[in-house]
């Protein structure tokens, strides 16, 4: 029976508290006890000596002395900022640690496991998968941001973990030393599997990716290695940023609408505009409203495109929309707030609305709603009915309903 949270000293309480909040969310897949034991070994706190929170310029710096201050927020549940003074340009967090909880329990990580983690961020997580594996098992993570490197190695190294080997460099190029894994986990959103994964796992290991699709909205998904492919065993809607380095496609990413090349004629040749109601009104629902379409479009439709408006308050969240671009018939459609409006011709605007009756008819799926394979990006594939296939650089993907 555990002491009473009077008892326990502040780390102990912050740390029971956020465990005890962690399973009221995942209460019908409850957490197994050796997740809660690796978050109760391995101190949060202690891989965040300076963070900053959303819409705040402050950075916070945290020591020994201040350190009871701060618990509340360090153990609170949702992500801090690592790198970044733009909140729309984070390019490291410490992630909302229920949903850390969460993915190391999809893990399935076992005493003597060897996993490979992209990205390392603060640490922690690290660390945790490290206390999962044991002293027989060890954990190689990577991070491209040299100053965390450094700084999460020197955590782990104090806190004398030592089946944690943190390594600066970009994890999209895997690492051979331990290769090949039973378990790896991305802590960053990517649009393409990078190829060494495939070498790199072994036969029926996990692969826990954050895959992205254009249109917004990532989605976990856990993946197992069935010879040549990896096979999608579970889906959850989340959010991270996008890796960095070589593999990062910022081409995929929302543009303004400005970046257009058709748009300096389009803007006046405005023909059609309705009212289109996202089950809300205004622009503060439109993004969760529209996240469903948004990720179907940007698997099943060419001629999807993803806006954002320009925003010079670094502060303020990027507002985003969407569209249908069709060169061929000098046609467009955007999806703002509360309108649909047509540009050029009509063409987009009505497979636009052919397109929304048929999400409709699939039972209005997101992205974590398909089946997915990945496939090397050299395997021919052919799409079956309700099939899709995204080709990227590195891979493809077979999305599935």
């Amino acid at each position: 029976m555990r002491a009473s949270l009077s008892a326990m000293d502040p780390v102990q309480r912050h740390q029971q508290l956020l465990i005890d909040r962690a399973r009221q969310i995942y209460r019908k897949t409850p957490l197994s006890e050796a997740t809660c034991g690796a978050c109760l070994a391995v101190p949060r706190h202690s891989f965040v000596p300076r963070y900053r929170q959303w819409a705040s310029d402050q950075w916070c710096d945290v020591t020994e002395t201040n350190l009871v201050e701060h618990l509340g927020t360090l153990y609170a549940d949702h992500p801090l900022i690592l790198c970044g003074d733009d909140d729309n340009h984070v390019v490291s967090t410490i992630s909302q640690p229920s949903f850390v909880l969460r993915m190391l329990d999809l893990l399935h990580c076992e005493p003597g496991h060897t996993v490979f983690e992209l990205g390392t961020g603060s640490g922690w997580n690290a660390a945790l998968l490290g206390h999962l594996v044991g002293p027989t098992g060890h954990v190689c993570s990577m991070e491209i941001i040299p100053e965390l490197a450094q700084t999460a190695a020197e955590t782990i190294s104090t806190l004398g973990i030592s089946n944690v080997h943190v390594i600066a460099g970009d994890a999209g190029e895997g690492c051979l030393a331990r290769a090949p894994y039973d378990r790896v986990a991305f802590t960053a959103g990517t649009y393409d599997l990078p190829a060494c994964f495939y070498e790199q796992v072994k036969e029926e290991g996990l692969l826990l990716g954050v895959i992205k699709n254009v249109g917004g909205g990532d989605n976990l998904f856990l993946l197992r290695k069935v010879q040549d492919r990896f096979e999608s065993v579970y889906s959850v809607q989340c959010g991270f940023v996008q890796i960095t380095g070589k593999h990062n496609l910022e081409l995929l990413d929302p543009v303004t609408i400005e970046e257009l090349p058709a748009w300096s004629t389009l803007r006046d040749r405005e023909i059609e505009r309705r009212p289109f109601w996202w089950s809300g009104k205004g622009p503060d629902v439109f993004g969760w409203q529209t996240m469903g379409i948004r990720s179907f479009l940007g698997i099943t439709e060419p001629l999807f495109r993803s806006f954002k408006l320009r925003n010079s308050d670094h502060k303020q969240p990027e507002e985003y929309y969407f569209g249908l671009w069709d060169p061929e018939q000098h046609s467009l459609v955007l999806a703002i707030a509360d309108e649909l409006i047509a540009y050029g011709s009509s063409a987009a605007m009505n497979r636009l609305l052919q397109l929304l009756h048929r999400w409709v008819d699939l039972g209005m799926p997101t992205a974590a709603s398909f089946a997915l394979q990945v496939h090397r990006a050299d395997v021919a594939l052919r799409a079956a009915a309700n099939q899709w296939i995204v080709r990227r650089r590195d891979s493809q993907f077979l999305w599935s309903l």
